[in-house]
Order: C-alpha cells, then sequence, then structure tokens
C-alpha cells in the first residue's frame, strides 16, 4: 500500500501513542511519554527502536527522522538526576539533531494489539491468548496455545523471574528474553522448560507494531531501525 505522508504536530502524535497504548493508566518504573523535547513542533518523520541509545539517536537523526520512539527511554523512577557521562552523550546527540524522544515501557508490553508480548505470541502462531504475569502491579504477559494444545507462556525482555509462575499456571514451555543464574535455576528446581531469545529480539515486536500502527492511522512516514 503506498502512503502520501503528511507532516504532523509532535502534540498530536504523542497523544495517538498515549491513547492507543493506554499509557496513563500504568504505574510504571519509566517515566513514560515524551523525555525529550525539540525546536518546533512539526514532524514529518518518526523513527522506532527498542533503546534511546546514542547509536539509535544518531540514526534516527540520519534518516531524518524529527522524532524517535522507543521502549526504553532515558528517565526512570525520579528522573535523571544527573547529565553526565553515557546519560549526557545520548541526549546531547538528540539536542544536536533536535530530536523529540518519546519512550513507553510497560504498556508497550502489555497492549494486545501492539504490544511486545501478545506479538510475539502471534508471530508464534499461539492461540487462546489470554493476560498472565504481574510485573509492578500490571499484568504484562500472555499464555496461548500450540496446535497440539501445550500450553505456552511468553514475557519478552528480561523476565526469567516469571518461570514459576508459568509452571503454576500450567504452560508446558516458557517463552521470555533473558533470565539470571538464580531464574534459571528456579525454573530448572520447577520442571518449567524455559527459552530465553534475547532481551533485545523479543522486545523489536512491539515497536515494530506500533510504528506499522501509527502509519496508518496518521498517515506519517515512520522507520524501524535494527541495531
Amino acid at each position: 500500500m503506498r502512503y502520501l505522508y503528511l507532516a504532523m504536530k509532535l502534540r498530536k502524535i504523542t497523544d495517538w501513542i498515549d491513547d492507543a497504548l493506554n499509557v496513563k493508566a500504568f504505574s510504571d518504573v519509566s517515566n513514560n511519554g515524551l523525555q525529550i523535547a525539540r525546536v518546533g513542533d512539526e514532524v514529518t518523520k518518526i523513527a522506532f527502536g527498542v533503546d534511546a541509545s546514542v547509536r539509535t539517536v544518531q540514526a534516527a537523526a540520519a534518516a531524518g527522522a524529527q522524532l524517535l520512539v522507543v521502549h526504553h527511554g532515558i528517565s526512570w523512577g525520579g528522573g535523571i538526576q544527573r547529565l553526565t557521562g553515557a546519560m549526557f552523550n545520548v541526549v546531547k546527540a538528540a539536542m544536536d539533531a533536535n530530536l523529540a524522544l518519546y519512550a513507553v515501557h510497560l504498556p508497550l508490553d502489555a497492549n494486545h494489539q501492539y504490544g511486545n508480548n501478545y506479538e510475539l505470541a502471534r508471530y508464534l502462531k499461539l492461540k487462546n491468548l489470554k493476560p498472565a504475569f504481574v510485573y509492578h502491579g500490571e499484568t504484562i504477559g500472555c499464555i496461548g496455545t500450540l496446535p497440539n494444545g501445550k500450553k505456552v507462556g511468553v514475557c519478552s525482555g528480561g523476565a526469567g523471574c516469571f518461570a514459576a509462575d508459568a509452571k503454576d499456571l500450567g504452560c508446558d514451555l516458557y517463552i521470555t528474553g533473558e533470565a539470571d543464574w538464580g531464574e534459571t535455576i528456579a525454573a530448572e528446581n520447577v520442571g518449567m522448560k524455559m527459552i530465553c531469545a534475547g532481551h533485545y529480539q523479543t522486545e523489536t515486536f512491539g515497536v515494530k507494531a506500533l510504528a506499522k500502527g501509527l502509519k496508518k492511522a496518521l498517515k506519517v512516514e515512520t522507520e524501524f531501525l535494527p541495531r
């Protein structure tokens, strides 16, 4: 499908993401939303990536984007306390390029239409998807079934801690991004087969789906930036 791309106000784009992911309903460790503003409010292209790294910021600028949307932003908990070191380098790269930054963490994990976990489950062709796995008070993962009836739990990123929960929920297999050694042993101890498919790899699904959804809804150009 060919699109006639439009220039769009930054606020209209961020409002659409807020609504699409129900961002305000989440209590999150990330300060979700616009984390870096820009001079001017017109956006003709939006880049999407998993992490707000110097590499991704520079790639977004090179792609001609005025806004970068990521899963892992730069402001967490009480917010940025010092602009030094790695944090300074990310902010400087964004400001040098006049690039706005929007971050969305748990709402993008949990969303049934665009979220990491439901998109990963659909990629695996799981059916009968149901929400599961509570993190910071939010249910962010899901469980589905394979054609052979086997039950599979899915929770992207660093969610090895839910292997025992997956066992309690009757899963035959649990898929996440990564697990530390203690979580690996805990999964083994309860007899839960666990696949760690990569933190980054499992969290590309949401930003890709969001990029497609936003382009279709607002007719603005988008591009996913692989690491």
